[in-house]
């Protein structure tokens, strides 16, 4: 079974307390506050003109989230392929993780 990966904006606040940390100490990150910025609309579906604004919206506050760097790691070791995530969008990350090399 697949493990999809829960956007943060997604999550409880006890979620967030007890996953989202920096320094020893809980973070909410800044997606948390406006959820469907960094998700899309649940309710319907997008223009591509309307995705790119939003997604370029997500990526500046993510810029400083303090929970960035946290973000930005978990992002690239469970791949999500939808959200803007740590300021990337999926197909951001999976150029991301291609770039990458697992040492073994």
């Amino acid at each position: 079974m697949s493990h999809r990966p829960a956007h943060p904006s997604r999550m409880s606040l006890t979620d967030i307390e007890a996953t989202w940390h920096v320094d020893g100490d809980a973070v909410a990150p800044e997606c948390a506050y406006d959820p469907e910025l960094h998700t899309g609309p649940r309710d319907r579906i997008e223009t591509a003109e309307e995705r790119a604004a939003r997604e370029a919206v997500a990526r500046e506050v993510c810029e400083d989230c303090p929970a960035r760097l946290f973000c930005t790691t978990y992002t690239l070791a469970v791949r999500p392929t939808s959200g803007v995530w740590a300021g990337m969008t999926a197909a951001d990350i999976a150029g991301e993780s291609a770039g990458l090399r697992v040492v073994a």
